[in-house]
């Protein structure tokens, strides 16, 4: 049989055809043998959604291996659209407008049913799975059918609905999902972990992972459980919940940070509601009237900071009375107790002012103030207590509103009395964590010469930690010893008994390296069993000029790691500092996820690229050649560790080791030539491009 348009033209010669090529009339269709009109065969397929191999050896006396190279010529020219199924023998008729048709329908309702697909187009339900398939495949859909293939989800589609459900009902199992939408319970779980992977939504899982909880789903269970029982232990509420203790704790936490529940945690891995703490206090004040506060903390199973910030919060709000006696360090109640209890979740705002618990009442004979400035690379906050009147005042609290972004030693310091006319200051060092503009404020508590409790608010104040843009220096070792002379500084000293000396040191110089800064020296000894290493790195502050100086100091025998700054600015120097270590606890933590197996490869690599980075700014230097050569050295040692011998970056550092032993540089205090330099900076570069495809350093 001849498919091509010469043979086509004969044909149709022939038969007095040529004339009107598109009509034949079926005179071909009736002449026996294997002569056919294309036209016609081609009519006969877009007839019909499927068509099978029979019907046309029917009609055109033509065999299978000549209707399926027909059918391939046909689709090759884009004569048909569609897809030819040669296992089952039909061909199945699909134009773009109806691919295009179908995709869009899919996409907007994030699912098709094969069963109306069957109906709307006429086929069968091989037919409808198999053009299912090919869209999928041709337009790279993600998804999957149900069990019975009788639905197809594509996966946003699916996620869509799989969120609808967490958030109309908050708590979901999975393999009730699982049968729902027909599909392997492991498919929805996998569908939950990615939506809370790209932050979709925020959700937890319970009983083993069989389970899902929405954030406002836990915490409305917790609240309830807290009404309920008012005092627990952590691991009853992670029974209940079926969720791991370190998520139940976190989670009630995060209630009472953010006001919804009040409570404190105890030491026995307890949680008592304020209403539970004030019923306790209560007790304890009917038998003892007078107790010393580490008493009154080892009865509670708290800490006695804990002990005097719930004091004052619970004297302040009128649940209990009694005031501290801090000179002897005692709780002295009142003969009277107050019996009304009150809720231990956030008070709901009420138009009724009867109705509203009485409030400590705020007097203009008491002024507060504050102020902040950096005092050694914290945040040194003062709140200033100023008493007017003429009579003195007492038991005063001040209770500092202090966002996480900074960590601090405590958070209430307490007055004994405070004369008349006299003033008096409490000082709060906060360590701040990361960079940006936060507020700070608090609350001072105090009691009137008639015993009235009276409250005011510390003014929130909006700090600035500055983190300062740094450009590189050319300094040398010498420059930055001669400049932190006259240089403020700041320290952070760490314990990393936890980690290798080695990886620590290479965490934190990650952690700088990623600020525009040059590492102008750098020493690693371990030759006498106890590891010892420190870097310098300096820069300048692009916008407000000046030095910036770092040093990192590595001391295996006591497992610290301390990270220094020189800075002439104490904003930026905190700010600084701040970032610096934020930066190294993420290199930390990256390094704690090594494999131990690995470890000794990863971190002559991460040797390798600070030796390459350092000769590199001794080149741009022009620096001593001595020090370019131990550098040097230490990187065809550890290289050779990782890769042959014979690789071309080993024989080019070999090459220069040797170079740089010559009589030109005998003397250790030999600088490099400006033609060594530049060369080896050339040579070095090319190294970095090699190990980067070689090694992905």
């Amino acid at each position: 049989m001849g498919t091509s348009e010469k043979y086509i033209e004969r044909e149709a010669e022939k038969y007095g055809l040529a004339r009107h090529p598109d009509k034949c009339n079926e005179k071909l269709r009736r002449s026996k043998g294997r002569e056919f009109c294309l036209n016609c065969f081609t009519n006969d397929l877009k007839e019909a959604i499927e068509t099978n191999f029979r019907t046309l050896q029917l009609r055109y006396g033509l065999n299978n291996v000549e209707i399926e190279t027909t059918i391939e010529e046909l689709l090759k020219r884009n004569q048909i659209k569609g897809f030819l199924d040669s296992k089952k023998q039909i061909f199945i008729f699909l134009t773009t407008e109806m691919e295009a048709r179908l995709v869009s329908d899919l996409q907007s309702q994030g699912f098709v049913d094969l069963d109306q697909l069957q109906q709307n187009m006429s086929a069968s339900t091989a037919t409808t799975t198999r053009i299912m398939i090919e869209l999928i495949r041709k337009n790279k859909l993600r998804g999957t059918f149900n069990h019975k293939k009788t639905r197809y989800y594509l996966e946003q589609g699916l996620t869509q609905l799989i969120l609808q459900e967490i958030k109309t009902h908050g708590k979901v199992v999975h393999y009730d999902l699982a049968q729902k939408f027909e599909i392997p319970e492991g498919n929805v779980k996998n569908y939950i972990m990615n939506m809370m992977r790209n932050k979709i939504i925020v959700a937890f899982f319970a009983d083993g992972g069989k389970i899902t909880l929405s954030e406002q789903e836990l915490e409305s269970e917790i609240e309830n459980f807290c009404l309920k029982n008012g005092i627990f232990m952590i691991n009853a509420l992670a029974t209940h919940l079926q969720i791991a203790p370190e998520l139940a704790r976190r989670a009630l936490f995060k209630l009472i940070q953010k006001g919804t529940i009040r409570g404190i945690f105890t030491q026995n891995h307890e949680f008592l509601t304020e209403e539970k703490l004030s019923e306790k206090i209560k007790a304890i004040a009917r038998a003892y009237r007078t107790i010393s506060i580490g008493d009154l903390a080892k009865k509670l199973a708290i800490t006695e900071q804990r002990v005097e910030e719930g004091l004052a919060t619970l004297i302040s709000r009128g649940s209990i009375n009694g005031y501290i006696d801090m000179a002897k360090r005692q709780f002295v109640a009142d003969g009277k107790q107050p019996v009304t209890s009150f809720s231990s979740h956030a008070p709901h705002t009420s138009t009724n002012a009867s109705a509203t618990p009485q409030m400590p009442s705020k007097i203009g004979e008491v002024e507060v103030v504050r102020q902040y400035d950096f005092v050694g690379g914290q945040l040194h906050f003062k709140v200033v207590v100023r008493n007017k009147s003429n009579m003195a005042i007492h038991d005063i609290k001040v209770i500092l509103d202090v966002p996480s972004s900074y960590r601090r030693a405590r958070e209430l310091i307490t007055i004994p009395v405070i004369d008349p006319g006299n003033t008096h200051g409490v000082d709060f060092y906060l360590e701040p964590a990361e960079c940006g503009i936060s507020t700070i404020g608090g609350t001072v508590i105090y009691k009137d010469a008639m015993g009235k409790i009276n409250t005011m608010n510390v003014n929130p104040k909006d700090v600035q930690i500055k983190c300062p843009l740094l450009i590189k220096s050319l300094d040398t070792i010498e420059d930055c010893q001669k400049a932190i002379q006259s240089l403020p500084s700041d320290a952070r000293a760490f314990l990393i008994a936890d980690l290798p000396p080695q990886m620590a040191y290479s965490a934190a110089h990650r952690a700088v390296g990623q600020f525009d800064v040059t590492n102008v020296a750098s020493y690693e000894d371990d030759k006498s069993g106890n590891y010892e290493a420190e870097a310098w790195f300096s820069s300048e502050a692009k916008v407000t000029g000046g030095r910036v100086i770092t040093r990192i100091y590595i001391n295996g025998s006591s497992s610290t790691l301390e990270i220094r700054v020189w800075c002439n600015e104490a904003g930026q120097l905190t700010g600084l500092l701040a970032k610096m270590i934020e930066l190294l606890f993420v290199e930390i933590n990256m390094m704690r996820k090594i494999k131990s197996e690995e470890r000794n490869k990863t971190m002559d690599v991460m040797a390798i690229t600070r030796n390459l980075m350092e000769i590199s700014n001794i080149c741009l230097l022009r620096y001593r050649a001595s020090s370019a050569k131990i550098k040097l050295e230490d990187t065809y040692s550890r290289l050779t560790r990782i890769t042959s011998d014979d690789d071309q970056s080993v024989a080019k550092i070999y090459e220069w080791v040797k170079k740089l032993e010559e009589d030109v540089y005998e003397d250790e205090e030999a600088m490099l030539s400006d033609e060594d330099a530049d060369s080896l900076d050339i040579d070095i570069q090319s190294i970095q491009q090699a190990l980067h495809a070689q090694l992905s350093v």
